[in-house]
């Protein structure tokens, strides 16, 4: 699975754009965080794109490579 979007690897990382942003921070917008999802998925890894944003890929530990 691949998700591109606003993404962080650190909750700092996160605090730390959003104290940048001040007004223009989207309050009601839900931000990954990798390290969080490394939680629920270990095996997770992010890309960094951009300051903000990013690509987090999860694979299928027990997925066969076709």
């Amino acid at each position: 699975m691949l998700i591109g979007d606003v993404a962080f690897k650190t909750r700092v990382e996160l605090e730390n754009c959003k104290s940048e942003a001040g007004d223009e921070w989207d309050e009601d917008e839900i931000y990954f965080v990798l390290d969080e999802i490394k939680k629920s998925f270990p095996q997770a890894q992010f890309e960094q794109k951009s300051y903000c944003s990013g690509i987090i890929t999860i694979k299928n530990s027990e997925a066969r490579q076709i």
